[in-house]
C-alpha cells in the first residue's frame, strides 16, 4: 500500500489497530515532532497544540517554529483536540481515551478510558460549547456527552440515525455553524446528520454521496462543506438542504478544511495533495506540497505559513511560496 495513502488507517480499521498499552503514560520521544500526527488546534497568537500517536501532545510557543513534547496520561492513539479558550481544552483518542487540559496544554487528566474492541470503539472528533457542554464521536456509531466540562460522559441515544440494512456507521467530523446553531456531523457510508440542540438528538440529512466523509466544516462566510474518499467534495449553502459537487481534479482522499483568510479555503489530502479555493469552496486548483505525505490537518499560524500535521510530523507549507491562484 502506499505510504501516504496509508495515512488514514486509522479512519478504516479505528478500533482494531491501536497497540498501545492500556492505561499507560506516554513516552517522550526524541523524533515526536517527525512522528505521525493527527490533529492541531491554535490557542493564541503564538501557541499550538499538535496530537497523534502513542499519546504525543506537542506544544509550540512561537508558531510552530519549535516544539516540545510533554507526558500524556495516555499512550494511545490521539486523534482530535479542540479547545474552548487558551487555557481549557480537550483530546480524544483510541481506547476512548478522553483527556483534559486547564493549562494551554502542559499538564493533561485522563477523563474516560475503556479498551480498544468493538464494544468500546475509538473516539474520532470532539466538540464542545462552553465549558460544560460537550460530544464526542467515534466508530460504530459512538457518540458520547457531558454536561459537567468531562466530569462525567454519557452515551447519546441515536437509534433513529441507525440503517436497517447496515446499522450504524464510524463517525468522523463534528463542526459547529454558529450563524445557525447547527452542529453538524459526518462519517462513513455517506452518512451526515445536524442537532439543532447541541448534540442532544440528530436527524440523518440527505447525502449527496455514499462513501465515507472524513470532514464536515462550515467555511468563514457560511457555507456547509463535508469532504472525504477519493477526492469527493460537496458544497452546500442551504444548510445541507441540497449539494453542490466540486470538481477536485484528484482522487487522493481528502482530510480536512482549512480556513485560510476572507472566502480563500484550504483542503489538506493524501499523497501531499492540497486543493485552494480562492472562491468559499465553490471551485479548487490542485497543489502538489514537495513531500508525497498524507496531511491531516492545519492551522493558519502567520500571514501566508501554514503549519500541517502529517505522516512525517509537523509542516510548514509557504502559501506565498505556492503561487496560489488570485
Amino acid at each position: 500500500m502506499n505510504k501516504a495513502k496509508f495515512g488514514l488507517f486509522w479512519f478504516g480499521l479505528v478500533a482494531l489497530l491501536n497497540s498501545a498499552a492500556y492505561a499507560a503514560d506516554s513516552v517522550i520521544a526524541a523524533k515526536a515532532d517527525r512522528s505521525l500526527l493527527i490533529d492541531i488546534a491554535m490557542l493564541s497568537e503564538n501557541r499550538l497544540v499538535a496530537v497523534g500517536e502513542r499519546g504525543h501532545v506537542l506544544i509550540s510557543e512561537d508558531k510552530g517554529k519549535s516544539w516540545r513534547q510533554v507526558i500524556t496520561p495516555a499512550s494511545a492513539m490521539l486523534t482530535a483536540v479542540t479547545f474552548i479558550d487558551d487555557q481549557t481544552g480537550y483530546a480524544v483518542g483510541h481506547q476512548q481515551v478522553i483527556m483534559k487540559t486547564s493549562d494551554g496544554g502542559e499538564t493533561w487528566s485522563l477523563q474516560y478510558q475503556e479498551a480498544d474492541d468493538l464494544a468500546y470503539p475509538a473516539l474520532m472528533d470532539v466538540w464542545f460549547r462552553d465549558g460544560g457542554w460537550g460530544v464526542a464521536i467515534g466508530a460504530y456509531g459512538l457518540i458520547l456527552h457531558t454536561a459537567n466540562g468531562g466530569q462525567d460522559w454519557e452515551p447519546v441515544d441515536i437509534e433513529n440515525l441507525s440503517d436497517p440494512d447496515f446499522g450504524l456507521p464510524h463517525f468522523y467530523s463534528l463542526d459547529f455553524d454558529g450563524r445557525n446553531n447547527r452542529l453538524y456531523m459526518a462519517g462513513e457510508l455517506g452518512f451526515i446528520a445536524v442537532s439543532e440542540d447541541f448534540g442532544q438528538t440528530w436527524q440523518a440529512l440527505e447525502s449527496p454521496y455514499d462513501g465515507s466523509f472524513f470532514n464536515i466544516a462550515v467555511s468563514r462566510n457560511g457555507s456547509l462543506l463535508a469532504m472525504g474518499l477519493r477526492g469527493h467534495l460537496f458544497r452546500s449553502t442551504d444548510q445541507g438542504a441540497t449539494w453542490e459537487e466540486i470538481e477536485t481534479e484528484t482522487t487522493a482522499s481528502i482530510n480536512k478544511m482549512v480556513s485560510v483568510k476572507g472566502a480563500q479555503i484550504m483542503f489538506l489530502a493524501v499523497d501531499g495533495i492540497m486543493l485552494f479555493s480562492n472562491d468559499d469552496g465553490k471551485s479548487v486548483t490542485p497543489i502538489q506540497y514537495k513531500e508525497r505525505t498524507g496531511l491531516m490537518a492545519g492551522v493558519l499560524a502567520d500571514l501566508n505559513d501554514l503549519v500541517v500535521v502529517s505522516e512525517k510530523g509537523i509542516k510548514h507549507i509557504d502559501l506565498d511560496g505556492h503561487q496560489l491562484p488570485q
